[in-house]
């Protein structure tokens, strides 16, 4: 088999292991099921991965070098208020994609040392550049934080967008019919958002209210407030 066709048939098995933890959680999915949904013999699948553990290892290092890729800081030029907008959907984004990874962390942390070692360092590099990146957009004039303030928000930011997927399906928002719309990812960065609103200024207060009005004036939201309210 040549090198580049091992390539795509290992980024093919990726692109459905992930999809598959996503839609069903990762201990509901064995290799077997992975090889049935390929349509490939399991033989062919311990090829390319021995078994499920390398599969969620290789996962893992994609999002998170994806992740920090995503956070970086623009080079030779100041951040902006789009800026500010860009990492909040960049990262909901993100971290919707490989949800399973954070519905399943404590699991995963359980059952395998290096995962959790893994995932610590992560969140402490995630939560490292998110300090960066406010701090310039304190610099920059588009908001207003002490250093103590900062820490403070990337936590909480940091918890909402961990748990959001959680707490969607243990309130009933999400199930089998509805788990991949577009909306979720919308509405984890309206939750953001409000975290982040009162140290706004200036082009940044203005560029916020004009995408929560968006939000809020969209007719899934208007969905969403009636049967939270219910």
């Amino acid at each position: 088999m040549s090198q580049t066709k091992t390539v795509k048939t290992k980024q093919r098995i990726l692109n459905l292991s992930l999809q598959l933890f996503n839609e069903r959680g990762e201990r509901a999915v064995t290799t077997n099921h992975i090889a049935s949904a390929l349509e490939m013999s399991p033989g062919n699948l311990y090829y390319h991965f021995r078994n499920k553990q390398e599969i969620i290892k290789a996962l893992t290092d994609q999002y998170q070098r994806e992740t920090l890729e995503m956070l970086a800081l623009p080079q030779n030029r100041l951040v902006n208020a789009d800026d500010k907008i860009h990492y909040f959907q960049v990262l909901s984004e993100q971290l919707w994609r490989y949800r399973f990874l954070h519905r399943d962390v404590y699991h995963l942390a359980e059952n395998d040392e290096k995962f959790k070692q893994q995932y610590t360092q992560f969140a402490r590099q995630v939560m490292h550049q998110g300090q960066c990146i406010y701090q310039a957009f304190v610099d920059a004039g588009l908001m207003k934080m002490t250093t103590v303030e900062i820490e403070a928000l990337i936590v909480n930011i940091w918890i909402v967008l961990t748990n959001w997927t959680n707490f969607l399906f243990m309130t009933g928002h999400l199930d089998d019919q509805n788990q991949l719309e577009d909306k979720w990812i919308w509405q984890a960065l309206r939750q953001m958002l409000f975290l982040e609103g009162p140290y706004l200024l200036g082009e940044s207060r203005a560029t916020y209210e004009a995408l929560l009005n968006s939000i809020e004036s969209s007719d899934w939201f208007t969905q969403l407030k009636l049967k939270v309210s219910q």
